[in-house]
């Protein structure tokens, strides 16, 4: 497994606003952190909608 860093940016659908949500997850594949962090972003925050391609890195391999 690799840890990737990844942030994700959007805005809150109901006021607007802009947002951006990091998260560093260990994963298999950049596909799956991914989707995992897009699963998180919408079980916490599920006014968020992504505006912009997604930021990725490799912490660790």
């Amino acid at each position: 497994m690799e840890r990737y860093s990844i942030a994700l940016h959007g805005i809150d659908s109901y006021t607007k606003q802009p947002m951006y949500l990091p998260y560093k997850l260990d994963a298999a594949s950049v596909k799956a952190a991914l989707h995992e962090a897009r699963m998180c972003a919408m079980t916490f925050y599920p006014r968020f909608r992504e505006t912009e391609k997604p930021d990725v890195e490799v912490i660790r391999k």
